[in-house]
C-alpha cells in the first residue's frame, strides 16, 4: 500500500511539472505585460478621472512634470516650432508649437495637433489685432486640457529665442503643454490601452490558473473512471517504465501520458493514428505529435520533429501491428485502418 502511494505521487508530480513547464513561462510573460500596461497607463488615467489641475497652480514648480492640467488660452503671440511625420512616403504636419502669454504664468509653450492650428492662428490674429488697437475687445480664447512635458533640445532653443524677441522672461527649465494628450496619447486611446492591458492580464492569469488547481490529480481519476478494466496499480507500474520523450510527454508500454491543455492518459492499444504535424499559428508555426484514438479524438502534444520521431519509433517497436506511412504528415497508423493518403508509400510490408 505504501508503494502504491509513492507511485501515485510520481504520476501526479510529473504531470504538475509538465504543466509548470508548458504554462508558467508564457503565462508570466503575458501577465507581466498586462500588469505593466494597466499600471503605467492606469496611473495617467487616474489623473484624468481625478480632473485636470489648473496650469497656474503647478507651472514652474516641481510638480509640473507629467502633470495633467487645464489651461485657458487667451493670448497667442507666435509659432516657434513645427513637427512633421512621414507615412507611406507622404510628409505631413503633425504638431505646431505656439508661444502663449498668460497674465499670471507668463510665457507658456503650447503644443497642439495640426487639426487645431486654424483655431490657434485665429486667436493669434485676434491677439495682435487687439494689441495694435484694431480690435476693441480681447481675443476669444479657448479652454484646453493636456499633459505638461519638459521642453528640451531644439524646442527649448527655439522657445527661448522667440521669448527673447518679445523681451519676455525665460526660465532655465521650461515645460510645454501638450493639448488634448494624456501622457503620450489621447484619453480615449489611454482607456483603450488600459482595457487591452486588463484583457491581457486576465489571459495571463487564465493560463496560470490550472497550475493552482488539481487537474494533474483529476486526470488520473478521470482516466480510471472511463476505463473500468484498468486499475490504479496497472497505471503506477506502467509509469515506472515510461520513456520521457519531452517535458510534457511520457510513453509507457501500455499507456501514453501528456499535457495537451490539461493532463491526459491514453491507452496505446486504443490509438488509431500517431503523426507529427506542423501547422501555422499566427505568424509562426506549431509542431506537435498528434495521437488519434479509435473514436476520432485528437490529442496534440507539443514537441519538435526529432522528439516526435523518437516517440513514433517507440510506438512502432512496441506495437509491430503498426505501419509507417512516409507521406508529408509522417503518419503512423494501425494495420488495416484503410486510411491511406495519396503520395504515401508503405514500408515494412
Amino acid at each position: 500500500m505504501e508503494h502504491e502511494t509513492t507511485d501515485r505521487r510520481t504520476v501526479e508530480t510529473e504531470f504538475r511539472k509538465g504543466m509548470l513547464r508548458s504554462r508558467v513561462p508564457i503565462g508570466l510573460i503575458i501577465t507581466a505585460l498586462g500588469i505593466g500596461m494597466v499600471v503605467l497607463i492606469g496611473s495617467y488615467l487616474m489623473k484624468y478621472f481625478r480632473g485636470a489641475i489648473p496650469l497656474r497652480e503647478v507651472y514652474r514648480t516641481e510638480q509640473a512634470g507629467e502633470e495633467y492640467v487645464s489651461f485657458d488660452i487667451d493670448y497667442v503671440l507666435d509659432v516657434f516650432m513645427e513637427s512633421y511625420r512621414t507615412r507611406y512616403g507622404v510628409r505631413s504636419k503633425s504638431s505646431v508649437y505656439y508661444l502663449v502669454l498668460d497674465e499670471e504664468a507668463g510665457p507658456v509653450p503650447v503644443r497642439v495637433s495640426a487639426k487645431m492650428e486654424a483655431e490657434m492662428d485665429r486667436i493669434m490674429d485676434e491677439t495682435w489685432d487687439y494689441l495694435s488697437g484694431v480690435r476693441p475687445v480681447p481675443p476669444i480664447g479657448m479652454h484646453v486640457e493636456g499633459t505638461l512635458k519638459k521642453l528640451k533640445d531644439d524646442g527649448k532653443t527655439y522657445f527661448d529665442r522667440t521669448v527673447s524677441s518679445f523681451n519676455l522672461p525665460s526660465e532655465n527649465e521650461s515645460y510645454y503643454l501638450w493639448a488634448g494628450i494624456l501622457d503620450n496619447q489621447s484619453p480615449s486611446s489611454a482607456m483603450g490601452t488600459t482595457g487591452l492591458g486588463a484583457v491581457i492580464l486576465c489571459l495571463g492569469l487564465f493560463i496560470l490558473a490550472p497550475i493552482l488547481g488539481k487537474d494533474h490529480i483529476k486526470a488520473v481519476q478521470v482516466f480510471l473512471d472511463s476505463h473500468k478494466n484498468i486499475t490504479r496499480q496497472m497505471v503506477d507500474e506502467d509509469f515506472q517504465k515510461v520513456r520521457k520523450i519531452s517535458g510534457t510527454f511520457w510513453l509507457g508500454e501500455d499507456f501514453s501520458y501528456g499535457i495537451t491543455g490539461k493532463p491526459v492518459i491514453l491507452v496505446n492499444q486504443e490509438l488509431k493514428k500517431v503523426c507529427f504535424r506542423v501547422q501555422r499559428v499566427g505568424r509562426g508555426t506549431s509542431e506537435e505529435l498528434v495521437c488519434t484514438t479509435a473514436d476520432g479524438n485528437e490529442y496534440g502534444f507539443t514537441m519538435n520533429k526529432k522528439k516526435a520521431d523518437e516517440a513514433i519509433a517507440l510506438y512502432q517497436a512496441r506495437y509491430p501491428a503498426l505501419k509507417m506511412s512516409s507521406g508529408l504528415k509522417g503518419r503512423l497508423m494501425m494495420m488495416g485502418d484503410g486510411d491511406t493518403e495519396g503520395g504515401s508509400q508503405d514500408v515494412g510490408e
